[in-house]
């Protein structure tokens, strides 16, 4: 298909315009976040400010308990990450290579799941946690968001499986593995790209919730994660003089998983797309 100047012209336009609202946001954060305290409010236009000050950043790692809420973060991230691949990899091999009865209405069942928002299971999760007195622990906040975006784990590593030639595990089979054996020492390990793109997606999104742990966390300073700590720690930044600060503790927050999709960005859009062709 020939595209005509003008239109590629004009979705470069339109490109260059979202890219702009995107990452304009983060110019300032990171901007503001170098300004001297007393210039953040007299320069609030100019994303940065000369000479380059370092002195947010002292505040935030003298004041705010980094390490704790980093490190909770972390436990969070890493253990519902875990936790959904754990549980993703099995229902897609079985989506993928087994025929069993009511096989099709389950898949329709996991498909329904992304259209329900988490935040509508926020209070009953919460009462079954107030119950089972996990409020304020990090068991609390990690276990119910296993659940959160399963369904799309699942999805994508069962359009991922089905692409993987059936002629090798019907070898295995033959050879004697059974179902896990295939699992784990073939398949798994033929699709570790697929699964690392997830796994970094969980990643991310869980790094970035605030509701969640805020909700269920926030009855306890020792269970701040950081997107918390950050918001809570400074509570009140209506004179100006602690918006550096805040910025500066915003780029910290954000600086992990950033770091981790540029490492990771070309086989996360690769799996993403070929799971979209292959759907």
């Amino acid at each position: 298909m020939i595209v005509s100047a003008r239109a590629r012209w004009l979705s470069l336009a339109i490109l260059g315009f979202a890219t702009v609202l995107v990452v304009l946001p983060f110019v300032y954060q990171v901007g503001i976040s170098f300004k001297a305290p007393n210039r953040v409010m007299t320069d609030a236009i100019a994303p940065f400010g000369f000479p380059i000050s370092v002195a947010n950043y002292q505040t935030i790692l003298r004041d705010m308990p980094l390490p704790r809420y980093l490190w909770n973060s972390l436990v969070f991230s890493a253990g519902v990450t875990l936790g959904q691949i754990a549980l993703a990899l099995p229902a897609a091999y079985a989506f993928s290579y087994y025929q069993f009865r009511f096989k099709n209405i389950l898949l329709a069942l996991v498909l329904v799941s992304l259209t329900i928002p988490f935040v509508v299971t926020y209070l009953p999760n919460y009462l079954l946690l107030a119950r089972w007195k996990l409020l304020n622990t990090l068991p609390g906040m990690i276990l119910p968001m296993l659940g959160a975006s399963l369904g799309f784990s699942i999805f994508l590593l069962r359009q991922n499986f089905m692409s993987f030639p059936r002629a090798i595990t019907e070898a295995a089979m033959i050879d004697g593995a059974n179902s896990w054996q295939i699992l784990w020492r073939v398949v798994t390990p033929a699709n570790v790209a697929a699964i690392v793109a997830v796994a970094v997606y969980i990643l991310i999104n869980t790094w970035n919730q605030f509701v969640w742990p805020l909700l269920i966390g926030g009855g306890d300073k020792n269970s701040y994660t950081l997107t918390v700590g950050v918001q809570l720690f400074y509570a009140n930044v209506e004179s100006g003089e602690e918006w550096g600060a805040l910025m500066a503790a915003s780029v910290l927050a954000s600086l992990p998983t950033f770091i981790i999709y540029l490492v990771m960005r070309r086989g996360i859009l690769s799996t993403f797309a070929e799971g979209a062709i292959k759907g």
